[in-house]
């Protein structure tokens, strides 16, 4: 096992002789979640979610609310992985994360990630509409949220979880708000894109983007399920994760 990395960032350590799956998550959320795949991933997958300032454990620091400075402080982490192999998980803002941090990676000449896996996320380039959420009320807060995502009705009636969340919900739609690319490179790895049949917050046409921004290969496949289907529907997530981390270290070992 390598050494630690970083407690701050994550709670364990690289394991050389699995996948590491790195997950980032959706604005306002955490990635505990992804705990919950572990025993479906198998032996061969090391489930290492990244915990971001303004939430979890980190929910006293306040938010990175551009996308260069989160990029720059996780690639510098993700550095110290050495022979490690990783893999990059990112649903909704977190497939911009993902994006973004693959690229910077090969800009640093760092170890890079074997794919990226990205979740009920457009493409950086479509079209975007966000809540306007700057000077608002609480309860204007939770109205502009409620009608850009119908499934937040279900969180609003919870005012402590409310009150618990919405630092980091302000802090990661500044995030967004604040990213807007204008040249689309080509991260040097696969891209696996993961679209909701019934999404209601992508339109399909805006993942496609995702076809333009590898210079490998990009999978783009259909689950059903809304924009949070990695909650409710996992199941094709898995098995495409297993998949490649089978692929990775069959490698591996053939090199070694």
């Amino acid at each position: 096992m390598l050494q630690n990395t970083s407690s701050l960032w994550f709670s364990a350590v690289p394991e050389k002789d699995k996948l590491n799956l790195i997950c980032l998550p959706q604005a306002g959320g955490d990635t505990s979640l992804y705990y919950r795949w572990a025993d479906q991933l198998g032996p061969q997958v090391h489930v290492m979610p990244a915990r971001l300032p303004g939430r979890g454990m980190r929910k006293h620091e306040p938010v990175i609310e551009r996308m260069e400075e989160l990029v720059a402080q996780l690639a510098k982490v993700l550095s110290e992985f050495q022979d490690a192999p990783f893999a990059l998980l990112g649903s909704s803002m977190g497939g911009w994360i993902a994006y973004e941090l693959a690229l910077q990676l090969d800009r640093i000449k760092a170890p890079e990630p074997t794919a990226l896996f990205i979740l009920a996320a457009a493409s950086p380039f479509a079209p975007r509409k966000l809540p306007v959420l700057e000077d608002c009320s609480e309860s204007e807060l939770i109205e502009e949220l409620t009608v850009f995502n119908p499934a937040f009705a279900e969180i609003a009636e919870h005012d402590e979880l409310v009150k618990l969340l919405i630092p980091a919900i302000l802090g990661d739609f500044k995030l967004c708000e604040n990213y807007s690319p204008r040249v689309q490179w080509q991260v040097p790895m696969p891209i696996f894109a993961v679209a909701g049949l019934q999404d209601e917050l992508i339109a399909r046409y805006k993942v496609e983007g995702w076809r333009k921004l590898s210079s490998h290969s990009v999978s783009i496949s259909e689950v059903e399920g809304g924009h949070h289907f990695i909650e409710s529907r996992p199941e094709s997530v898995i098995k495409l994760i297993r998949t490649h981390a089978d692929l990775i270290l069959t490698e591996d070992c053939e090199d070694q």
